[in-house]
């Protein structure tokens, strides 16, 4: 199948599959902010293997041209509509992974860290993927991301996040943050 997400493109499946392969049997809840037409969802669907698997999928505007299989939801939301986001944790969660490829900008996807992690399960992943383009100082929409990647990292042992990894490369930035029950002095 053909996923058309960037995600292939700029290697951040790579990556994902090295994270998850503890997890491709297992049943899990994923949470998507930010999907576009639907790619990355298809290719989560197939990836994760387990038949009780919910993905879940957030966007401003719902795909067009996707049809999912029912372990497949997308909901049309705004990353700073509190009420739904908590609706759909409420609904959906708790999160073994939530992957946020949203709005990119500082605001949103603070406001998703703020509300969503503590809807992530215990062992489980909360990802904010492309941060680094808060570097870029030609876009101001994007500023204030890898400020607020920093700042997630000052607060880890309040967040009680047993694990980071941020990478770097060219074409891919992800955070990633991994939640533990005490900590990383677990």
């Amino acid at each position: 199948m053909d996923y058309n997400t960037d995600k292939i493109a700029n290697g951040l499946l790579e990556n994902y599959k090295t994270l998850f392969s503890p997890l491709q049997y297992r049943q899990l809840s994923l949470l998507e902010i930010g999907v576009l037409e639907g790619g990355s969802l298809h290719y989560w669907d197939d990836y994760f293997q387990h038949p009780e698997t919910s993905i879940v999928g957030l966007d401003l505007n719902l795909p067009q041209t996707s049809s999912f299989s029912q372990r497949v939801k997308v909901i049309q939301c705004d990353q700073n509509d509190g009420p739904a986001l908590e609706r759909v944790a409420r609904q959906f969660g708790p999160f073994d992974i939530v992957i946020d490829d949203g709005s990119h900008a500082r605001r949103e996807t603070e406001h998703c860290f703020r509300v969503l992690f503590p809807e992530v399960a215990t062992g489980g992943y909360y990802i904010i993927e492309d941060w680094a383009a808060g570097y870029w100082r030609d876009r101001p929409h994007y500023q204030g991301m890898v400020e607020l990647i920093n700042d997630i990292i000052a607060r880890i042992p309040e967040l009680s996040i047993s694990e980071c990894r941020i990478i770097l490369e060219k074409n891919k930035a992800l955070a990633i943050f991994r939640k533990g029950a005490a900590g990383w002095r677990e």
